[in-house]
């Protein structure tokens, strides 16, 4: 088994304080390269997701699909710095959340009833554990 030398130090601290991946020094090109590849990767892999779970049944492919927008809409809402991407994830987990209860009601009205009653929960559990500044 072969151990690993320290490498020689050139005394330049330019070059010890660049940042390195696996292949060598990570610059502007590198970063770029790697979101290019990373993203069709991903959308291909939540789509490859998104069709298995479809094929299983209808409602199992729509529903994640919409339980995943409203998870972005709520991440959105809450990275967010501008007003209009604020509420742009507002309105993207609103419509995921109508979607899945819309969804939900048309197959088993129970369920949908379920959905509805979770979002008062949720509501509940916000409006309880929130801060009151000034008070």
């Amino acid at each position: 088994m072969a151990t690993q030398q320290p490498e020689p130090s050139t005394g330049d601290p330019s070059l010890a304080s660049a940042s390195t991946d696996a292949v060598g020094p990570a610059g502007p090109d590198a970063r770029v390269g790697r979101e290019t590849l990373g993203l069709p990767l991903l959308s291909f892999g939540v789509l490859g997701v998104l069709a298995a779970l479809g094929a299983l049944h209808w409602l199992a492919g729509l529903s994640a699909a919409l339980i995943g927008l409203c998870a972005i809409g709520i991440t959105i809402r809450r990275r967010a710095k501008r007003r209009w991407q604020q509420d742009a994830g507002a309105v993207a987990a609103f419509a995921g959340y109508a979607g899945q209860t819309a969804a939900l009601f048309i197959v088993l009205p129970p369920l949908g009833w379920m959905s509805v009653s979770a979002l008062g929960v949720a509501a509940g559990l916000w409006l309880s554990s929130s801060t009151s500044e000034g008070v």
